[in-house]
């Protein structure tokens, strides 16, 4: 029950900064910029702009969040609350992938496509959302104000994403798989490919084994950085 009544609080809290109204508008700015691709390439296009969207949502939004709460004094009083630490970044986390599920789905199903496997693009959404949250709440944990955060984003973002490119340039081999944003690309891809099963299930559990690795170590840091500052 307390990570429901945080997951509500934080929705909440989105909502009234005007989380919600932002991707209204960014999700319409990706609709209108899709209608004008030519419907060959759109199988390719739709996917990269539905990826930077969690990918984008979850390091910038998230980074903002955790330095207003260390300001405000939450995170010093989290420790004496009965909501646990593992439970607080489950909410955020979650929290935020709704954002990202809400957009990723309205792109998806208002662009013209002859089909798409929604699991796939829903796992991929998720795993992704997952991934780049956590990523900035790692990259927080170091952090003391907003422009320092930026500064340290840049080269976690660049190591995430370019190696992404990867699939455009050499889309049949899977060497640069092992880097959990091209898992992740890949397998939103796929959604609209028809990727093979054996492939897809390859991609989803190692997603699912990268996002539990990467909470365990991001539990680990906020703990140790945020809540007790050692």
């Amino acid at each position: 029950m307390r990570i429901i009544h945080a997951v509500k609080a934080d929705i909440l809290f989105q909502f009234r900064q005007g989380f919600y109204l932002v991707y209204v508008v960014i999700t319409g700015m990706y609709l209108l910029i899709l209608s004008l691709i030519p419907d060959k390439l759109l199988d390719i296009v739709t996917p990269l702009v539905i990826f930077s969207d969690p990918s984008v949502l979850g390091l910038f939004f998230i980074g903002g969040i955790i330095m207003l709460e260390k300001i405000q004094g939450v995170l010093s009083v989290l420790v004496v609350t009965p909501l646990r630490s593992a439970e607080y970044l489950l909410a955020k986390i979650i929290s935020l992938s709704m954002i990202s599920f809400l957009s990723g789905f309205a792109i998806a199903a208002l662009t013209q496509h002859e089909k798409i496997n929604w699991l796939l693009l829903f796992l991929s959404v998720i795993f992704t959302s997952g991934l780049f949250t956590m990523c900035g709440i790692i990259i927080s944990a170091g952090c003391s104000t907003v422009n320092g955060y930026l500064l340290k984003m840049i080269p976690y973002m660049l190591l995430f994403v370019l190696p992404c490119f990867s699939l455009l340039v050499f889309p049949g081999s899977w060497l640069f798989t092992i880097v959990p944003s091209v898992a992740a690309l890949r397998l939103m891809m796929g959604a609209y490919t028809s990727i093979p099963l054996p492939g897809a299930v390859g991609l989803v559990l190692y997603l699912a084994g990268i996002n539990f690795l990467c909470f365990r170590l991001t539990l680990n840091l906020f703990e140790r950085k945020i809540i007790f500052q050692d």
